[in-house]
């Protein structure tokens, strides 16, 4: 490396692990197995907490507990409604989780979960563009974990974190759930 070129350090797992919703499914996207190779139009984040500021400038996605990563991403793409984060990788969510004082060009760090949308928000064809890849499965779990009834609202039904439970399947058609993880090696 020469003197005066800047050094690009990225952290990045060789393998993502990305949510695949069974309603997504069931909206008419196909079943997956392991071993195939598929294309995807986007790959969306999502965070239970607000992401913050960060001042390292350094991206980074390092796997952590229940398939989520903890990130440290800039903030290339911010409307009033949608964020386009890149930690190595590049992915769209909703801007409400992007501290309020953040801007296009800043840095964020946080914990995200990572899937496979069916839809997005609206953003730039060209930043966009930049969401889509090819993917390899190269295992898949089922989220077994169960659902249980908010004790002062019973009818709104929330994941029991105290007991998620993923079992290996061969194919999102094997078990019948609420959500799968891929595996997944990125082609392209």
């Amino acid at each position: 490396m020469g003197y005066n070129e800047p050094q690009i350090d990225i952290q990045m797992p060789l393998e993502w692990n990305l949510h695949y919703a069974r309603w997504v499914i069931a909206d008419g996207e196909p079943e997956l197995a392991s071993q195939q190779d598929f294309d995807w139009f986007s790959l969306e984040f999502w965070a239970a907490r607000r992401l913050t500021k960060s001042s390292e400038s350094l991206k980074s996605a390092i796997a952590v507990f229940d398939y989520k990563y903890r990130i440290v991403a800039e903030v290339i793409f911010l409307s009033e409604k949608a964020c386009v984060l890149d930690f190595g990788l590049r992915a769209i969510g909703d801007a409400d989780v992007i501290p309020s004082k953040c801007k296009q060009g800043n840095y964020v760090t946080g914990e995200v979960s990572l899937g496979l949308p069916l839809c997005t928000e609206i953003a730039p064809q060209e930043v966009l563009d930049t969401l889509r890849h090819k993917w390899h499965v190269n295992g898949i779990d089922a989220d077994l974990t169960p659902y249980i009834s908010h004790p002062r609202e019973p009818k709104y039904y929330f994941r029991d974190e105290s007991r998620i439970r993923y079992e290996p399947v061969l194919s999102t058609a094997s078990v019948r759930t609420h959500d799968y993880v891929l595996h997944c090696s990125k082609l392209e």
